[in-house]
C-alpha cells in the first residue's frame, strides 16, 4: 500500500470524517488516496480558511480537526491556524506537503525547514521520509493533539514519499489518557470552600460538552459559588442563572473587575489562566495572588507556572465537579449576599443600552434582538477584535448554545 492510502485509512481509523485543504502539486497522492476513502475532501479558496475551517470543527467535536496544505506559501498561509490552535488549546493535525527527499537541503522551490517554521507554536513537527514510518506518526500525532494541553501537530510529507510502498501495518489509534483527582483532592479543594466567604470559579474552554457543563452547573448550585467564564467559553454555563458572574475577557469594566477583587478564593476550573482570563495576571494576580488560589486543568503544565498555587490538580475538571456536586450545602448570608452582589452587577450590566448612540447603531440593541429571536441552541461565531464584546455582553448564552471564536484573536475565522 502507498504511504498516501495509509495516510487516508489512518484518517478513518481516528474518526475524521472531513478534512479541508487547498490542493497542491506536493501531496497529490494524499488527494488520490482520499478520494477513494470515507473522508469528504473540502477544497477552500485560502490556506488560511482551510485551517479555519479545521480548527472550527475541533471546537464542535472535541476531536483533532484536519487540514492539508502544500509546501512554502501553503503552509505560511495555513501557519495562522497553527497559531490559534495553540492559543486556544485546540487539536489539530496538518498535513504539508513537502519537496522530493532527493532535494531536501538544498534550497529548492519552496523548500521550508517545518521543525524551525512551526517549533514555537505545535505541539510536535515530524517529517517522515521513510513510508514505513506514517503510520506509527499518524497515531503519535493525533494522540499528542488531543492529550494533556490539546493543541497542533504538524506532519511534513515529501512528495515521492507519498508513492512509497510499505507492508508496514497501520498500528490502532492509540488512548488517550484523561487523569483523574484523587479523594484527597476532593477533600482538600472542600475544605477550600468550606473556609471561603467569597468564592468564585472561572470556567474555562475544558468544561464545553454536555458532561462538563452539567457538572459545573451542578456544583455552583450545590456548593453555592458564582461562575464567572473566561475568554470565549460564555458558553459552559447558563448567562441567565443567579449564579453567573459574567464573561471575563477584554474591555471588563472596573465596575465587575472591583467587585471580583472582594473574592477571597478563586477555582480556575478547566482554563490555562492566561494574560485574557486573569485580567492581564492582576486576578489573580501574578505572581503571587491576594485569594487563596485553586488550578484544575488536565496537564500539569499551566498549574504553577505563572501563579503561586495553593492547590493544583492535574485532573479533568468535570468528574471532581460532579463529586462535591454531591454535597448540597446550606451557605451562609455572607455568601448568599456576595452571590447576590456579583450577579446584581452583571444583571444590569448585560441589560444596559445606550439611548442616544453617536453613530445611529445601538449595538447592544442589535445583539439583544438576536438573541431573541436566534433559537436557544444558535451556534454562535464571533470574529477578531472589539466588536465580539457586544456579543458578550448581552448574547445570554447557555450550554445549548456553541460559542465558536478564537482565543488568538485571529482575522478571518468568523
Amino acid at each position: 500500500m502507498r504511504a498516501a492510502d495509509l495516510i487516508a485509512r489512518s484518517f478513518e481509523a481516528h474518526g475524521v470524517t472531513r478534512a479541508y485543504c487547498v490542493p497542491g502539486e506536493s501531496y497529490l497522492a494524499l488527494l488520490d488516496a482520499l478520494h477513494d476513502s470515507t473522508v469528504k475532501v473540502v477544497v477552500c479558496r485560502h490556506e488560511s480558511g482551510a485551517g479555519f475551517m479545521a480548527v472550527g470543527e475541533a471546537k464542535m467535536t472535541g476531536r483533532a480537526g484536519v487540514f492539508m496544505v502544500s509546501r512554502g506559501p501553503g503552509a505560511t498561509n495555513g501557519s495562522i491556524a497553527v497559531h490559534v490552535a495553540e492559543q486556544d488549546a485546540t487539536p489539530l493535525v496538518v498535513i504539508i506537503g513537502q519537496v522530493a527527499r532527493d532535494e531536501r537541503g538544498r534550497g529548492a522551490f519552496q523548500e521550508m525547514d517545518y521543525t524551525q517554521v512551526f517549533g514555537s507554536v505545535a505541539k510536535g513537527v515530524f517529517e517522515v521520509h521513510d513510508a514505513g514510518r506514517i503510520g506509527e506518526t499518524l497515531a503519535r500525532a493525533f494522540h499528542l493533539a488531543e492529550s494533556g494541553v490539546p493543541g497542533p501537530v504538524v506532519i511534513s510529507v515529501p512528495e515521492d514519499m507519498l508513492r512509497d510502498e510499505t507492508d508496514v501495518p497501520l498500528p490502532a489509534p492509540y488512548p488517550v489518557h484523561r487523569p483523574q483527582h484523587s479523594a484527597q483532592h476532593a477533600v482538600a479543594l472542600q475544605e477550600l470552600i468550606d473556609q471561603a466567604e467569597r468564592p468564585i470559579l472561572l470556567a474555562g474552554s475544558a468544561l464545553r460538552g454536555t458532561r462538563g457543563a452539567a457538572a459545573l452547573a451542578r456544583f455552583a448550585e450545590a456548593q453555592r459559588i458564582p461562575v464567572a467564564t473566561v475568554w470565549k467559553a460564555q458558553d459552559v454555563f447558563d448567562n441567565r442563572s443567579g449564579l453567573y458572574a459574567g464573561h471575563i475577557g477584554f474591555g471588563t469594566p472596573a465596575g465587575h473587575r472591583k467587585i471580583l477583587a472582594e473574592a477571597d478564593l478563586i477555582i480556575a476550573a478547566g482554563t490555562r489562566l492566561g494574560d485574557v482570563a486573569s485580567l492581564n495576571y492582576t486576578f489573580p494576580r501574578a505572581p503571587e495572588p491576594l485569594q487563596k488560589l485553586v488550578h484544575i486543568y488536565p496537564d500539569n503544565g499551566p498549574i504553577g507556572r505563572v501563579f503561586r498555587t495553593d492547590l493544583g490538580i492535574a485532573a479533568e475538571p468535570a468528574a471532581l465537579l460532579e463529586a462535591l456536586g454531591q454535597r448540597v450545602r446550606v451557605a451562609s448570608s455572607a455568601r448568599e449576599a456576595w452571590i447576590s452582589s456579583v450577579h446584581g452587577f452583571i444583571r444590569g450590566f448585560m441589560a444596559f443600552t445606550s439611548p442616544n448612540p453617536d453613530d445611529g447603531v445601538d449595538f447592544g440593541e442589535a445583539i439583544m434582538a438576536l438573541a431573541e429571536f436566534a433559537p436557544e441552541d444558535a451556534v454562535i461565531t464571533t470574529d477578531a477584535g472589539n466588536i465580539s464584546t457586544w456579543v458578550h455582553r448581552h448574547y445570554p448564552m447557555t450550554p445549548k448554545n456553541l460559542l465558536i471564536g478564537v482565543v488568538g484573536g485571529a482575522m478571518g475565522f468568523g
